[in-house]
């Protein structure tokens, strides 16, 4: 009798240890579920904002303040029309932008939530990086997640290609686009609308990098002796395209000038007034800002050497009839961080990384220029006979005319000592993740 008692009470004392670990190894996968699907939240809550963030334009700025509060405008108006939160709650401080919490319910009923904080700081040259922080919260469960969102330059037409054109693209004869330091400075973007005979290769032409058609119905039609050493890619990812704008040079250009030269002359930050039309003749050497109002047609012939930049009012309507700029002689050309001592290039000196601005002008190179110093813009672009040299920069053609290299023009693209800032050209920012700056 006292044995079975005494098994009695093992049993039961077994029974019970058995019934507080099988709770406590319920707790334990209760805990457990809960910290993975709190962990989940958090992970969902990154991914939301990465979707909605990356690749956003954001303003060229260095405040953070400014950066934030595009981010939580964008925010705004894309999660407008969502049930998830109270999106019109969405705040910006100078530091962080301040999400309502996101509510998640699953099919039995149960919620958890998602807390999204988007924090800035000062980053690397005075631009700001961006932490994301997702918590996600399940039951008791909490788990945090985070990455670090960059803002870096957009892609540009004028930063990222040799040659680029929203219009047809032309070589013929013995034309070259080579790369200075490497064959992709070499490159081509045609961008072209009107039609599908996007970019036209014939002769001895040769180009050193890849060519890119934007239109997914261009073509690339090329000749026998014609020499391509990178990519032909058809349908290709539009890029930003530059925005001149050049009033910050009009203060400068104090000196008006309104006819042509001959002979041995010296201009010093000249305006040329509308309709003027003058010929530099001769040896010309310009200091400083040429600044065209339209319309004009300005010829610099014989030898012209160019120590700033030339840049054009846009004209109201676009007439490349009316309104072009041709170096028929030879040029040599440097920017305006190497303007000489003078009160008249204080402030001018550091608006660098231009040699020519002309939107809504024809630009004609008949020539040799040796090297420019500086991205050249325009609608449209052509170098015929001996136009040869080094350019520093990109060159871009914001117009549906072509870029057309003729005769033995030969261009150099050097985009190693090019400047990454281009003076009156607004530079397009955006937000990109940074691959593995993912914790938790």
């Amino acid at each position: 009798m006292l044995v079975t008692l005494v098994f009695l009470a093992l049993f039961a004392c077994m029974a019970v240890a058995i019934a507080s670990q099988a709770s406590m190894n319920m707790t334990l996968t209760r805990n457990r579920a809960n910290a993975q699907q709190a962990g989940a939240l958090a992970e969902a809550g990154l991914r939301l904002a990465q979707s909605s963030l990356g690749g956003l334009s954001v303003p060229s700025t260095s405040e953070a303040i400014d950066l934030n509060q595009a981010i939580a405008d964008h925010l705004r108006e894309a999660w407008n029309a969502s049930a998830m939160t109270n999106a019109d709650s969405i705040a910006y401080y100078s530091n962080k932008v301040v999400i309502p919490p996101i509510t998640v319910a699953r099919a039995d009923g149960r919620t958890g939530s998602i807390g999204l904080e988007i924090l800035a700081s000062e980053g690397a040259e005075s631009k700001p990086t961006i932490t994301i922080r997702s918590t996600g919260s399940f039951d008791q469960a909490a788990r945090t997640a985070s990455c670090t969102i960059a803002v870096k330059r957009a892609r540009s037409a004028l930063f990222d290609h040799g040659l680029a054109s929203r219009g047809r693209i032309a070589m013929g004869g013995n034309a070259r686009l080579l790369g200075a330091n490497n064959d992709g400075e070499g490159s081509l973007l045609a961008g072209t609308s009107s039609t599908n005979e996007a970019v036209v290769l014939s002769g001895g032409a040769e180009v050193s990098g890849d060519i890119g058609v934007i239109n997914p119905n261009g073509t690339i039609t090329k000749g026998p002796n014609v020499e391509v050493g990178g990519d032909e890619i058809i349908g290709v990812h539009e890029p930003e395209w530059p925005e001149p704008d050049v009033s910050i040079f009009r203060p400068y250009a104090t000196n008006v000038q309104s006819g042509g030269t001959s002979g041995n002359t010296l201009l010093t930050n000249i305006l040329i007034p509308p309709n003027t039309n003058p010929t530099f003749d001769g040896n010309t050497f310009i200091y400083g800002v040429v600044y065209v109002q339209s319309p004009n047609t300005v010829t610099f012939a014989g030898n012209t050497t160019l120590v700033g930049c030339v840049v054009c009012e846009p004209p109201a309507i676009e007439n490349l009839d009316q309104n072009k700029l041709e170096f028929t002689g030879n040029l040599s050309s440097s920017g305006v961080e190497n303007l000489p001592p003078g009160a008249q290039f204080d402030g001018l000196r550091e608006l660098t990384g231009a040699s020519i601005l002309a939107q809504g002008y024809a630009v004609e190179f008949g020539g040799n220029f040796n090297t420019i110093s500086g991205a050249m813009i325009a609608a449209g672009f052509e170098f015929t006979g001996n136009a040869s040299g080094q350019i520093r920069g990109g060159v871009v053609a914001l117009s549906d005319a072509a870029i057309t290299l003729g005769g033995n023009a030969n261009l150099t693209i050097d985009r190693e000592n090019a400047s990454d800032e281009v003076a009156g050209v607004t530079s397009g920012l955006e937000l990109v993740c940074v691959s593995g700056s993912y914790s938790e």
